[in-house]
């Protein structure tokens, strides 16, 4: 796999439960777990644009 540009982890509550989100160099977005930094999860843009305006919209809320 190519190099990833990662963001800055997003952490919540001050936990260290911190997701991270980038892409490769083709725009593959990809998400891992900071605690688990060779664990990767690769999507479509669709798919993490869908997955984002679910989560936007509550639809994932039981999930909490």
């Amino acid at each position: 796999m190519s190099e990833i540009q990662w963001q800055e982890p997003i952490c919540g509550g001050g936990g260290n439960a911190c997701l991270q989100v980038g892409h490769d160099a083709n725009g593959t977005p990809i998400l891992r777990e900071t605690a688990r930094p060779h664990e990767l999860l690769t999507t479509t843009r669709e798919g993490l644009r869908n997955f984002i305006e679910a989560a936007k919209r509550g639809d994932l809320d039981h999930l909490l």
